[in-house]
């Protein structure tokens, strides 16, 4: 290579190194675990919702490092779901876990790896024991009176299988509402301009 070539590769190479340089300089680290309050913006139904489902949010909370604001309140942040339980009529209750997938601010979206929040609905394996035995109860008072010693005992059956059914009828699924806040804690520093 020439020496006049080879002084031209060099300029240009030491130009795009110093403007990567001043560029990058702007840029703030956020350190591993860091909070990040976001609050979501529409409802996510457990029914519905699936792994790998992406929603918006929005940061509750300003994010300062240094004393600098680098995420403000209102930043857009993607919530992803990682983790989809739905409960049967009879036991278990719906769950639903989500992590923050990027921030968005005014200079850019960056991605971040955040801690996982799981909301859990309410259970139903208590609620759908008591509703059988309180229907089985209320059949054997009633086959009893009715029927006797064996009408106790049909009663208890047919009582405790109406249980059953209204227990089945019954379910209802977790919808975390629209404006829930949900707290993150950053896993790895992310690097986000101001």
């Amino acid at each position: 290579m020439r020496p006049r070539t080879f002084s031209l590769v060099l300029s240009i190479l030491a130009l795009a190194i110093s403007s990567s340089v001043a560029n990058g300089s702007g840029a703030s680290i956020v350190p591993a675990g860091t909070v990040l309050n976001v609050r979501t913006t529409q409802p996510i139904a457990a029914e519905s919702a699936h792994v790998g489902m992406t929603m918006t949010g929005v940061v509750d909370d300003p994010v300062t490092v240094n004393g600098e604001v680098v995420i403000p309140r209102g930043a857009i942040a993607t919530l992803e779901v990682v983790n989809v339980e739905r409960s049967s009529n009879m036991k278990g209750r719906d769950r639903i876990t989500f992590k923050v997938h990027s921030i968005q601010t005014d200079s850019g979206t960056y991605p971040v790896a955040t801690s996982q929040v799981e909301l859990k609905g309410h259970s139903e394996g208590k609620k759908a024991a008591r509703k059988v035995i309180g229907g089985a109860g209320i059949g054997a008072a009633l086959g009893g009176i009715f029927g006797g010693g064996s009408g106790a005992a049909i009663g208890a059956a047919t009582g405790g299988t109406t249980g059953a059914v209204i227990t089945g009828s019954g379910k209802t699924h977790l919808v975390v509402p629209a404006e829930t806040r949900l707290q993150f804690r950053l896993q790895a520093s992310a690097r986000v301009e101001p």
